[in-house]
């Protein structure tokens, strides 16, 4: 088979959960061929104002990779239904490892690579998929309720949550006042208060 054709979501769905098909190490040679290359200027891309270029990159392809064994094993487990492309799949995939490896390595990586991947939770639809893997149940509630913020309000409370910045690196960041900064964040802070008690409500009154 060509790669065009073994790529294809549901042929290669079929291939990852079938337990010995011969088909998978051709599979895996054409995702590698096909996607990968892409996947890494995509991140590149994205985290390009990162002083940690080449460590960027390293990072990348283990990220990929790591994507790939996560993909092939909830596939296999049969935990997993491709509802997409599979590059799209992919790169969910890749991305939430690297994503992961932010969260675990800040000091190498930096405080601001951390805050663009959390930010891309709303700019990409494709990082969708898996994320509860990536976060835990309080910073799961945090980003369901920071969604319905205005973008401003979310941009200064994801930076003091998750980047754990103080209101003077945040008014650099904008261009702005500590002062201004201090104001909107007790206006977001209310805001967000009051998501997370209706959200508590509702449930206590489902249960």
């Amino acid at each position: 088979m060509e790669c065009r054709e073994i790529t294809e979501t549901p042929v290669a769905l079929e291939i990852m959960q079938t337990p010995g098909d011969q088909r998978l190490q051709q599979l895996f040679a054409c995702i590698y061929s096909l996607f990968q290359a892409s996947f890494l200027t995509w991140i590149q891309r994205k985290y390009s104002y990162s002083p940690c270029k080449e460590k960027l990159w390293e990072d990348a392809k283990d990220a990929f990779q790591n994507g790939m064994m996560t993909l092939f094993r909830k596939s296999q487990n049969k935990e997993f239904t491709i509802t997409g492309s599979l590059k799209t799949t992919i790169y969910s995939f890749g991305l939430l490892q690297l994503m992961a490896l932010f969260k675990k390595e800040k000091s190498a990586h930096g405080a601001n690579d951390y805050l663009k991947s959390l930010e891309m939770f709303f700019e990409e639809d494709l990082i969708k998929v898996g994320k509860h893997e990536l976060l835990n149940e309080r910073e799961r509630d945090l980003l369901e309720a920071l969604t319905r913020l205005p973008k401003k309000h979310r941009d200064i409370l994801i930076m003091k949550f998750f980047g754990k910045l103080k209101s003077k690196q945040i008014a650099e960041k904008l261009n702005v006042t500590p002062g201004n900064i201090d104001n909107e964040s007790t206006k977001a802070y209310k805001e967000l208060r009051k998501i997370l008690q209706s959200k508590s409500s509702f449930q206590t009154q489902k249960e």
